[in-house]
């Protein structure tokens, strides 16, 4: 009997697992069919660098999360690759990374 209620547990896991992915799919089937092209990490970065324009060169990597709709991890690797560039600089402040858009005549010759 236990071991029947398992197999069903794990059926249903599987079906969710399955219904999920597939909605996750449909979606990325959906923005490409819209014209909309999956973003890749270049359109990140470029959409960050955008962003720090708009807001004067300064802003916290919070709200960058928060106005752009981005995951906290696609943010972070990003402001990292643009750091590595020299695009941008971050300050860390207590617990917030503070994010600014260095002058072209800041950058270093690479």
């Amino acid at each position: 009997m236990l071991g029947y209620l398992l197999l069903a547990l794990e059926l249903a896991l599987l079906v969710f697992a399955m219904y999920t992915g597939r909605r996750r799919v449909l979606k990325a089937l959906n923005n490409s069919s819209n014209g909309e092209d999956v973003e890749g990490p270049a359109d990140v970065d470029e959409q960050i660098i955008k962003y720090l324009r708009s807001r004067g060169g300064l802003a916290y990597q919070g709200d960058i999360v928060k106005d752009l709709d981005l995951p906290k991890s696609t943010v972070h690797k990003a402001i990292r690759r643009l750091a590595e560039r020299g695009l941008v600089e971050v300050r860390r402040q207590g617990r917030i990374n503070i994010v600014t858009l260095r002058e072209p005549a800041q950058q270093q010759p690479s």
